[in-house]
């Protein structure tokens, strides 16, 4: 993939997870919503957190199981392990 597009990608990656943490920032500011709903907002958590893991998959340049290895959300290092590997 092109660097240029790729940083680019990343670039929209983050602004996309800062609206959708701002959004469950919101969410979990009205205590009945964070009752009712704390499984979903941590949930939009999780989606950041692999959404910035991403962003920096993209960014970096070094060798791709290097990309993985730095990925701190053990479940989405196992999917990409997999799918690089050609098992998805």
């Amino acid at each position: 993939m092109d660097q240029q597009l790729a940083h680019a990608l990343a670039d929209e990656l983050v602004e996309l997870t800062r609206s959708l943490a701002d959004l469950a920032y919101d969410l979990g500011s009205d205590s009945d919503t964070l009752r009712r709903h704390m499984v979903s907002i941590q949930s939009v958590d999780r989606i950041t957190q692999a959404q910035l893991a991403i962003a920096d998959i993209l960014r970096s340049d070094a060798p791709v199981a290097a990309r993985i290895d730095g990925v701190t959300l053990e479940t989405l290092a196992d999917r990409l392990r997999e799918r690089v590997a050609g098992n998805a």
